[in-house]
């Protein structure tokens, strides 16, 4: 039985990466977690499966749960011998009313730890380019509430004293920032002071605009900055021209809409987000390795008899997965394909492959042939000829996906091989991805879409992305084709991992904007990155 204990934990301030390695710890043995609306829900991917997750999230005049219920909960957990996470966006203890979380834990007797988080009073600033202190401009910082306690009748902030500090930090002061600046003023800023509003800053929707005390008003007004903010008022915002670094990351306001199957991290979303682009996974492929679908009883007999096959063919990691898993199942190892050549589609099925320890005999040359295309080519030049003869009266055995399209078994039979299908794996769309496209693709807006770019990664990507779309609305796909400027530009962009997926997403009208050069996620993220930057020189 676990010890009652409450976690009072900082999130950080947007940015998911910024997440403190404790934080990360804590999250995973929690038995509950209340979270705030300011923080990145990626981070309750960390969580247990088995977790329960409460959102208590509260914004200006819009609270999920006022402050009295969240400490009640706390409490009512923990008492219930659980583990409980209290994640707050930025620190527990600055602005972040976990002093009053502490208090009533101390009264009901139950242990806590507080796990400081990064502030977003530095680190929103930070990002923007601008240092809170610099030897050159300011020694001092004054770090301020815009938003006091509701009942207080007057504020207690001190405009007289703050206004002495070298840099101002006002945070939550979106809906009070005429009054804010006008009491700094008053109190001897000089109107001409820099000053600067950054909102949203550390995420992909950081915005920031930059004036004087008499200006940014106006200047924040013009851009359309709406809270969270931060403003920031004093001589070392003048260094955000030099040093500004965050927005200037070649996918920086891109979102991305990444196809991947269930449960596998996503190689190609950590690469984009090197860059900036902000992204949302969309797992459309589920891999059941074993199903109903699936003759378990052939699979056997395959590796009974796997003394009788010259050649193996993986046209996937999920098939070399499935079918060794299925070897080892049954008491043997590697040892018994010591009579087998054995054929890989590529980089990725090949290194599947190694954590067996095995190495493919018959690879494509090159990552442009990464593809069904090159196993032919390969197997053409290697043992082709006018009569085939060295594929002639050879037995093929292909462990592959159920329901496979694949043009490697005509070829092979037709050059007088005989080969055994097995399938080992199925794909499916899962169950809820139809709801996901729905609710992202709500209300779609040409000249405002809710990504920027789609990519694909292979066949199945494709049809199962078109397929929900379809299902989610009669239409929706040529609205989402669509493009708003006439030269065919703007709206939302496609990339595919290599020429044969963009030949194949063309039969459903999708143009793909970026074909990655090799077949593999490094190439498609060079060319997405190349796209962008061409695209912002423009």
């Amino acid at each position: 039985m676990n010890k009652p204990l409450v976690y009072l934990t900082g999130a950080g301030p947007g940015d998911p990466e910024l997440l403190t390695l404790k934080a990360k710890r804590v999250l995973g043995e929690a038995d509950v977690i209340v979270y705030d609306s300011l923080i990145s829900t990626d981070l309750l991917k960390y969580a247990r499966q088995d977790c329960e997750i409460i959102y208590a999230g509260k914004r200006s005049s819009n609270h999920t749960l006022p402050q009295y219920s969240i400490n009640e909960l706390l409490a009512k957990k923990a008492k219930e011998n659980k583990i409980v996470v209290r994640l707050k966006g930025g620190d527990p203890f600055l602005y972040g009313r976990g002093g009053e979380e502490a208090e009533k834990l101390h009264e009901e007797g139950i242990d806590f730890e507080i796990i400081p988080g990064i502030s977003s009073s530095f680190a929103v600033p930070a990002y923007a380019g601008i240092p809170l202190t610099h030897r050159d401009y300011s020694s001092t910082v004054a770090i301020v509430t815009g938003h006091e306690g509701e009942n207080k009748e007057e504020t207690a902030i001190n405009w007289d004293n703050i206004a002495g500090a070298s840099t101002i930090v006002v945070l939550m002061g979106y809906k009070n920032i005429s009054n804010i600046i006008n009491e700094i003023i008053k109190a001897g800023k000089n109107e001409n002071t820099p000053a600067a509003v950054i909102q949203e800053g550390t995420t992909a929707h950081q915005k920031v605009a930059v004036g004087t005390l008499k200006t940014i008003e106006k200047e924040m007004r013009s851009e359309g900055l709406k809270s969270p903010l931060i403003f920031i008022v004093g001589e070392v915002v003048r260094l955000r021209q030099k040093i500004k670094w965050f927005e200037k990351r070649p996918l920086h306001g891109v979102k991305v809409l990444i196809t991947r199957s269930t449960g596998k991290a996503s190689a190609l979303a950590a690469n984009l987000k090197k860059y900036g682009a902000e992204t949302i996974e969309l797992p459309l492929i589920e891999i059941i390795q074993k199903s109903k679908n699936i003759d378990e009883h052939a699979i056997l007999k395959s590796i009974e008899e796997i003394n009788c096959y010259d050649f193996l063919i993986f046209t996937s990691a999920n098939a070399v997965e499935g079918y060794f898993e299925r070897i080892f199942s049954e008491g043997k190892d590697i040892r018994i394909l010591n009579n087998s050549k054995i054929i890989s589609v590529g980089s990725a099925t090949s290194a599947e492959l190694r954590k067996y320890g095995i190495i493919a005999d018959i690879a494509p040359s090159s990552s442009e042939m990464f593809s069904q295309d090159g196993i032919i080519k390969e197997l053409e030049m290697l043992y082709g000829g006018t009569d085939n003869r060295n594929i002639k009266g050879n037995n093929f055995l292909f462990p592959q996906a159920l329901n496979i399209n694949s043009m490697l078994p005509e070829y092979i039979v037709s050059s007088g091989g005989m080969l055994n299908n097995i399938p080992v794996y199925e794909t499916v769309l899962p169950t809820e991805s139809i709801e996901n496209i729905t609710n992202l693709f709500n209300d779609f807006n040409a000249a405002n879409p809710p990504v920027n770019l789609i990519t694909f990664t292979s066949y199945s990507t494709v049809e199962n992305f078109v397929k929900c779309i379809e299902s989610a609305q009669e239409g929706l796909l040529d609205i989402i084709l669509q493009r708003t400027n006439t030269d065919g530009h703007g709206g939302i962009y496609f990339a595919s991992i290599g020429k044969k997926t963009a030949e194949y997403a063309f039969r459903f009208g999708i143009k793909s904007d970026i074909i990655a050069k090799d077949v593999n996620i490094n190439s498609l993220t060079e060319e997405i990155v190349n796209f962008y930057k061409e695209l912002k020189a423009l």
